[in-house]
Protein backbone atom coordinates (compact mmCIF):
# COMPACT_ATOMS: atom_id res chain seq x y z
CA UNK A 1 0.00 0.00 0.00
CA UNK A 2 1.14 3.34 -0.47
CA UNK A 3 0.32 6.47 1.07
CA UNK A 4 1.06 10.54 0.17
CA UNK A 5 0.14 13.59 0.86
CA UNK A 6 0.86 17.15 2.02
CA UNK A 7 0.11 18.91 4.73
CA UNK A 8 1.16 23.00 5.84
CA UNK A 9 2.03 23.51 9.38
CA UNK A 10 1.96 26.50 11.20
CA UNK A 11 5.83 26.57 12.36
CA UNK A 12 8.67 27.07 11.12
CA UNK A 13 10.60 24.47 9.25
CA UNK A 14 13.32 24.19 12.02
CA UNK A 15 10.84 23.66 14.95
CA UNK A 16 8.91 21.22 12.52
CA UNK A 17 12.51 19.11 12.02
CA UNK A 18 12.87 19.25 15.50
CA UNK A 19 9.65 17.76 16.67
CA UNK A 20 10.05 14.92 14.25
CA UNK A 21 13.25 13.60 16.10
CA UNK A 22 11.70 14.30 19.92
CA UNK A 23 11.06 10.66 21.07
CA UNK A 24 8.79 11.55 23.47
CA UNK A 25 6.28 14.13 21.39
CA UNK A 26 6.59 11.38 18.69
CA UNK A 27 5.43 8.93 21.41
CA UNK A 28 2.16 11.15 21.99
CA UNK A 29 1.54 11.81 18.49
CA UNK A 30 2.02 8.56 16.68
CA UNK A 31 -1.37 6.92 16.79
CA UNK A 32 -1.46 3.21 19.43
CA UNK A 33 2.33 4.31 20.48
CA UNK A 34 2.64 2.43 23.54
CA UNK A 35 6.42 2.55 23.94
CA UNK A 36 9.92 4.10 22.09
CA UNK A 37 12.62 3.39 24.10
CA UNK A 38 15.90 4.89 22.32
CA UNK A 39 18.41 2.19 21.58
CA UNK A 40 21.02 4.58 20.19
CA UNK A 41 20.84 8.04 17.91
CA UNK A 42 17.80 7.52 15.67
CA UNK A 43 16.95 4.15 16.44
CA UNK A 44 14.30 2.84 19.10
CA UNK A 45 12.93 -0.24 20.36
CA UNK A 46 8.86 0.04 19.66
CA UNK A 47 5.63 -1.02 20.91
CA UNK A 48 2.17 -0.32 18.68
CA UNK A 49 -1.17 -1.29 19.33
CA UNK A 50 -3.31 -0.99 16.25
CA UNK A 51 -7.10 -2.21 15.49
CA UNK A 52 -8.20 -2.73 11.51
CA UNK A 53 -11.55 -3.47 11.87
CA UNK A 54 -12.42 -6.65 14.13
CA UNK A 55 -8.45 -7.07 14.22
CA UNK A 56 -6.69 -5.75 17.07
CA UNK A 57 -3.09 -6.26 17.74
CA UNK A 58 0.26 -5.13 19.20
CA UNK A 59 3.23 -4.84 17.46
CA UNK A 60 6.95 -4.56 18.81
CA UNK A 61 9.85 -4.33 16.91
CA UNK A 62 11.80 -1.33 15.58
CA UNK A 63 11.41 2.05 14.57
CA UNK A 64 14.72 4.09 13.05
CA UNK A 65 14.82 7.56 11.72
CA UNK A 66 17.53 8.79 8.88
CA UNK A 67 18.13 12.12 7.77
CA UNK A 68 19.21 12.20 4.07
CA UNK A 69 19.36 15.69 4.27
CA UNK A 70 19.16 17.56 7.61
CA UNK A 71 16.64 20.07 7.96
CA UNK A 72 14.61 19.26 4.79
CA UNK A 73 14.51 15.25 4.59
CA UNK A 74 14.31 12.35 6.27
CA UNK A 75 13.26 8.68 5.97
CA UNK A 76 11.20 6.81 9.15
CA UNK A 77 11.45 3.07 8.99
CA UNK A 78 9.09 0.77 11.23
CA UNK A 79 9.47 -3.06 11.57
CA UNK A 80 7.21 -5.04 13.87
CA UNK A 81 5.71 -8.35 14.93
CA UNK A 82 2.39 -9.17 16.27
CA UNK A 83 0.57 -11.97 17.34
CA UNK A 84 -2.14 -11.58 14.09
CA UNK A 85 1.21 -10.74 11.70
CA UNK A 86 4.42 -8.32 10.63
CA UNK A 87 4.15 -4.63 9.81
CA UNK A 88 6.25 -2.68 7.86
CA UNK A 89 6.55 1.34 6.90
CA UNK A 90 9.29 3.19 4.74
CA UNK A 91 8.27 6.28 5.00
CA UNK A 92 9.90 9.15 3.31
CA UNK A 93 9.19 13.21 4.02
CA UNK A 94 10.73 16.37 3.05
CA UNK A 95 9.98 19.99 4.50
CA UNK A 96 9.58 23.14 2.94
CA UNK A 97 9.57 26.39 4.31
CA UNK A 98 6.90 28.09 2.42
CA UNK A 99 7.12 31.33 4.44
CA UNK A 100 9.26 32.56 7.75
CA UNK A 101 6.28 30.71 9.86
CA UNK A 102 4.77 27.92 7.36
CA UNK A 103 6.35 24.52 6.83
CA UNK A 104 4.99 22.50 3.94
CA UNK A 105 5.25 18.64 5.02
CA UNK A 106 5.27 16.47 1.66
CA UNK A 107 5.50 12.50 2.69
CA UNK A 108 5.44 9.75 0.48
CA UNK A 109 4.62 5.82 2.49
CA UNK A 110 4.85 2.51 1.69
CA UNK A 111 3.44 -0.11 3.97
CA UNK A 112 3.60 -3.85 3.99
CA UNK A 113 1.18 -5.96 5.96
CA UNK A 114 1.19 -10.11 6.44
CA UNK A 115 -0.15 -12.24 8.20
CA UNK A 116 -3.62 -12.66 9.41
CA UNK A 117 -4.35 -8.84 9.25
CA UNK A 118 -3.82 -9.09 5.95
CA UNK A 119 -7.03 -10.95 4.67
CA UNK A 120 -8.93 -8.11 6.00
CA UNK A 121 -7.89 -6.72 2.22
CA UNK A 122 -6.56 -4.14 0.79
CA UNK A 123 -9.28 -1.42 0.97
CA UNK A 124 -10.00 -2.35 4.51
CA UNK A 125 -6.29 -1.78 5.05
CA UNK A 126 -5.78 1.76 3.37
CA UNK A 127 -8.72 2.90 5.39
CA UNK A 128 -7.15 2.36 8.54
CA UNK A 129 -3.81 3.27 7.14
CA UNK A 130 -4.99 7.14 5.68
CA UNK A 131 -6.82 7.00 9.16
CA UNK A 132 -3.68 6.54 11.18
CA UNK A 133 -1.71 8.82 8.87
CA UNK A 134 -4.63 11.76 9.18
CA UNK A 135 -3.87 11.49 12.98
CA UNK A 136 -0.74 11.17 13.52
CA UNK A 137 -0.48 14.55 11.21
CA UNK A 138 -3.00 16.16 13.12
CA UNK A 139 -1.52 15.62 16.71
CA UNK A 140 1.91 16.69 15.16
CA UNK A 141 0.75 20.19 14.06
CA UNK A 142 -1.53 20.58 17.25
CA UNK A 143 1.52 20.04 19.17
CA UNK A 144 3.45 22.41 17.42
CA UNK A 145 0.54 25.11 18.16
CA UNK A 146 1.85 27.67 20.67
CA UNK A 147 0.14 27.37 24.08
CA UNK A 148 -1.73 30.30 24.73
CA UNK A 149 -1.08 31.99 28.02
CA UNK A 150 -4.04 31.43 30.86
CA UNK A 151 -5.67 33.60 32.43
CA UNK A 152 -6.66 33.87 35.88
CA UNK A 153 -9.79 35.43 36.86
CA UNK A 154 -9.42 37.51 40.27
CA UNK A 155 -12.69 38.06 41.88
CA UNK A 156 -12.99 41.28 43.75
CA UNK A 157 -14.20 42.07 47.16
Amino acid sequence: MRFTGERQLQRPVEHVWAALHDSRLLRATIPGCQSLVPLEAGRYAATLAARVGPVADTYRGAFSIEDLRPGSELRVRVEGRGRCGRLEIDLHVTLAERCSSVTTLRYDAHATVAGFVARLGTPALTVAGAHLTGCFFRDLDRSLRPVAPQRTLVALA
